[in-house]
């Protein structure tokens, strides 16, 4: 039996203090380090088109002989799956999500009552 995935409880977001440079910088780069947000957005594609990524195409979206691109793999779906952007779907298998969007809807409300 395997064990089970361990999710961290929180995931930092790194958001820049210019402006520019967040209008500029893609999503999963402010969400992640640029080797995971590489294979965050490879594993988001291959679930826009083929509808779930099942747990053994894994080694379709990554280097299976490269350790450390396995640990960014890994690493990145671990804290997709803690943002919000994906979740766990039927026998296993990962599909998108919009928890994140409530995350940030809720978010934007608390600072949105805190400075008015």
């Amino acid at each position: 039996m395997s064990k089970r995935a361990k999710y961290p409880k929180e995931v930092p977001i790194r958001i820049p203090k210019d402006i520019t440079e967040l209008y500029e910088k893609p999503v999963l780069e402010i969400l992640l380090t640029k080797r995971e947000a590489e294979f965050g957005e490879k594993i988001i594609k291959h679930i826009k088109k083929n509808g779930r990524l099942w747990p053994d195409e894994w080694k379709e979206l990554t280097n299976p002989n490269n350790p450390a691109d396995v640990k960014a793999y890994y690493n990145a779906l671990r804290k997709l799956i803690s943002l919000g952007l994906l979740t766990r779907g039927k026998e296993n298998s990962i599909i998108l999500s919009d928890e994140f969007i409530r995350k940030l809807t809720v978010l934007i409300d608390k600072v949105s009552a805190l400075i008015r």
